[in-house]
């Protein structure tokens, strides 16, 4: 088209489905997180007695450096995030650790937990889980190191924290026999 011309009617139409294009691209990557490069490996344990998988990395615990955190997420097949695993303050050394109810912003250098579900877009907390003591033992074990690759165990049991989003969400959430290989990102 020459400068000065008036638009045909098929340039128009070449514009305007061009346009719905690039809106619907855009619409589409900004409602699904999706799994972004940092996810890494594998985590797999029983949730209530069913198999479970989630994608995990490691990160160092920030601003107080107090050992290392293990994130653990979950995607739903529309690539919406439902499930977040955290496990944070693990000292990073080869080891068993007791996992205790303790805040991630704590001065402690105490291992915690906790357990989300989220909603929407991925982007609404709808369940919030505290761990439990009287559901059988609470720990993280580094297994093996090898340069910023991490293998592990874990078992965990958490609890309902207040209200609950999801009605139907059970109250008490029990991870047992899990396991991951991950490594350490930036």
């Amino acid at each position: 088209m020459k400068p000065g011309a008036g638009c045909t009617f098929d340039d128009m139409k070449i514009f305007l489905i061009t346009l719905t294009v690039l809106i619907l691209a855009s619409m589409v990557s900004c409602s699904k997180a999706g799994p972004d490069s940092y996810y890494w490996g594998e985590c797999t344990a029983q949730l209530n007695g069913v198999a479970w998988t989630g994608q995990p990395y490691i990160i160092e615990n920030k601003p107080y450096l107090q050992g290392i955190d293990l994130l653990v997420d979950v995607y739903n097949g529309q690539g919406f995030h439902r499930e977040n695993v955290f496990i944070y303050k693990i000292p990073d050394a080869v080891g068993r650790y007791q996992i205790v109810d303790t805040d991630v912003r704590d001065i402690d250098s105490l291992t915690g937990a906790r357990y989300f579900t989220l909603g929407d877009d991925g982007d609404v907390l709808v369940d919030s889980y505290r761990l439990v003591s009287d559901k059988g033992e609470n720990y993280v074990e580094i297994e093996r190191k090898e340069g910023d690759q991490i293998w592990g165990a874990f078992q965990i049991a958490f609890a309902v924290d207040g209200v609950k989003g999801n009605p139907a969400a059970p109250d008490t959430i029990i991870f047992t026999d899990g396991h991951f290989h991950t490594r350490r990102v930036q």
